[in-house]
């Protein structure tokens, strides 16, 4: 990947992770409305995530991890590594917060479900937590119903590429049937990324044109944002097949930020000096995006509930920011920073078993 798309992957990635945190930050139990015109780029934060991910791993596939034991080792360490402190840190902060402060925890229609059942604890650990309609949320964390999509993704693409023979039809077939139609409607927006990885590789797109694409796709989005803050976004109807009332959006800002991709990675190759100036800060930030993802629901649900101020408090909006992002970026220096560590003890794990 050019080191100048490489760069801007990863300010996208930590933008969007800080999108998702600030727009939690704003509700009204914690901050009591602070930035609240952050919270309708929420979702298409989430969805800008699932673009990158298939870029990423369809990336991953074509130059580095081109057997199904490297894939897989390196898929788990990738989401293990802070899906498990994040899922031990979510029952702690939880079980202590709900215990002293059940007040703040039950307060609004946010969903906090202090519910610590070993079914709850195997749907996040197996990602099976939004198989066929299901909706089984994490104690306070939130965001973490993207997971139950995206690694869905990593194994369906996975058996995709790795099944051979008449093998690979019938395990693809079984694990689209496994995930249920909620899962499938999204999976055109992650395999939109892969596209976008592969238009990229093959220089389909010329510089004047690649342009033409990313002013076209800014114009799109800017134009988009204003008649939505205007007019409202459009929402459909939940059902058991669709459960994102923001489907036809998603859709939207899946096609724009695949055509930026594109544009960019045509237009910018004179961007390369520059961005390589601030790759150190950049790389170091998107360092801990998927910590900051993951982490910072329950986190700031718990200072929020710890401040002896009310949440309009400047007291407590400072405390609860910044205390937030320091304690993610803590843990990110034990999660994905140490991405080695984790895909030595994933390898060594596999080994193992492999060999019985």
């Amino acid at each position: 990947m050019k080191d100048h798309v490489s760069i801007y992957l990863d300010a996208i990635r930590f933008v969007a992770a800080l999108t998702v945190f600030i727009s939690h930050y704003s509700l009204q139990h914690l901050s009591a409305g602070l930035l609240w015109q952050v919270q309708p780029y929420a979702d298409e934060a989430v969805i800008v995530f699932f673009v990158l991910s298939g870029f990423v791993i369809a990336h991953a596939t074509h130059g580095r991890q081109t057997a199904a034991a490297d894939y897989c080792i390196s898929r788990a360490a990738r989401i293990y590594s802070v899906v498990l402190p994040a899922l031990a840190l979510t029952a702690v902060l939880d079980l202590v917060g709900n215990r002293l402060f059940p007040t703040h925890y039950s307060a609004g229609t946010w969903g906090f479900n202090g519910d610590l059942s070993l079914w709850r604890l195997f749907s996040g650990l197996s990602f099976t937590n939004e198989f066929w309609g299901l909706h089984v949320r994490q104690g306070s964390n939130v965001p973490f119903w993207s997971l139950g999509y995206e690694v869905p993704y990593y194994l369906i693409f996975g058996l995709a590429i790795f099944a051979t023979g008449p093998w690979r039809i019938a395990a693809v077939s079984l694990a689209l049937l496994a995930v249920g139609p909620s899962i499938l409607l999204l999976l055109p927006i992650w395999l939109a990324g892969v596209a976008a990885y592969h238009c990229c590789k093959r220089e389909l797109v010329g510089q004047r044109a690649g342009l033409m694409l990313l002013c076209a796709s800014v114009g799109a989005w800017l134009t988009y944002e204003a008649i939505a803050w205007k007019f409202g976004r459009p929402s459909n109807s939940l059902t058991f097949l669709v459960k994102r009332p923001t489907l036809a959006q998603d859709y939207f800002v899946a096609a724009v930020f695949v055509v930026h991709l594109v544009g960019f990675n045509a237009a910018a190759r004179r961007m390369t000096p520059l961005l390589s100036r601030i790759a150190v800060p950049v790389r170091w930030l998107a360092g801990a995006s998927f910590s900051l993802y993951l982490l910072h629901y329950p986190i700031v649900t718990f200072l929020f509930a710890c401040m002896p101020w009310p949440g309009d408090d400047s007291r407590s909006r400072v405390i609860g920011l910044a205390g937030t992002m320091a304690l993610v970026f803590l843990v990110a220096s034990f999660t994905e920073r140490q991405k080695n560590a984790w895909r030595g003890c994933v390898a060594a794990i596999w080994r193992t078993f492999a060999h019985r």
